[in-house]
């Protein structure tokens, strides 16, 4: 298995509020995790970094190499976190409404488990379809899911974008989880919600399967999208269950 993920703050941003990082339990399970800060409060970057660092450091000391206890592991990890969010932003007046998106995924032998809060994304390269797996958690979305408005309806909704679920701010973190399968041919992208807004599934699907590097992939995902002008910060993981280093 092959991992490489590279953040940016993008081509029109100075400060960066996404956070990226890999981890390895004490039985060789590798967790991956992004998150964006959420930029319509102050402190994203720290509950970003937070919950990256957090999470990180809290799966690098477990024993868990099954899926339904990662499961459990995740629902309760986060919630801890967003205690911890919580109460850090209770200490400091800057960060009292600090608050990130995650993204989360859990790699198991030809199995893969998604977590998410929030717009940052995964998606699933596999038989030469790209296709996202996790669930955007905004205003439009929810409201689409529950019936209470159709699809072409969602789009007319004021702040129809404007995000339901992060860590932080209230006591309501609540993580979306599913299982997919991760076979050998398959390639896993984790980002933000940057790189989608100015490249296409098409334009994606052709740098992930270029005669190259997994890394220098990852890092023409962030090129290509400051090249497209990119607005807000840009992160790009990639995973891939081939060790060739030219896969695909």
């Amino acid at each position: 298995m092959q991992i490489a993920f590279y953040t940016d703050s993008g081509a029109k941003r100075v400060e960066n509020q996404d956070y990226v990082g890999a981890f390895t339990n004490q039985k060789g399970c590798v967790m991956v995790v992004v998150a964006d800060g959420v930029t319509s409060t102050e402190g994203g970057e720290v509950a970003s970094a937070m919950a990256v660092e957090h999470f990180g450091y809290a799966w690098e000391k477990t024993t868990i190499e099954t899926i339904n206890p990662s499961i459990t592991w995740l629902k309760e990890t986060v919630i801890f976190e967003n205690d911890v969010i919580l109460e850090a932003g209770k200490r400091f007046d800057d960060l009292k409404t600090m608050a990130t998106t995650l993204v989360v995924a859990v790699l198991f032998e030809e199995q893969v488990i998604i977590g998410n809060l929030g717009d940052s994304k995964a998606f699933l390269l596999h038989q030469d379809n790209l296709n996202q797996i996790s669930f955007d958690h905004n205003l439009k979305n929810e409201l689409v899911r529950t019936g209470t408005v159709s699809q072409a309806q969602a789009e007319n909704v004021p702040n129809a974008n404007s995000v339901t679920r992060f860590l932080g701010v209230d006591r309501h973190a609540d993580i979306e989880i599913k299982q997919h399968a991760f076979s050998e041919d398959d390639m896993l992208f984790l980002t933000s919600d940057g790189i989608t807004k100015v490249l296409n599934k098409t334009t994606i699907k052709k740098i992930m399967t270029a005669k190259t590097t997994l890394d220098l992939r990852a890092h023409e995902l962030i090129r290509s999208a400051n090249r497209n002008g990119a607005s807000d910060n840009v992160t790009a993981l990639l995973v891939s269950r081939n060790n060739e280093e030219d896969t695909k």
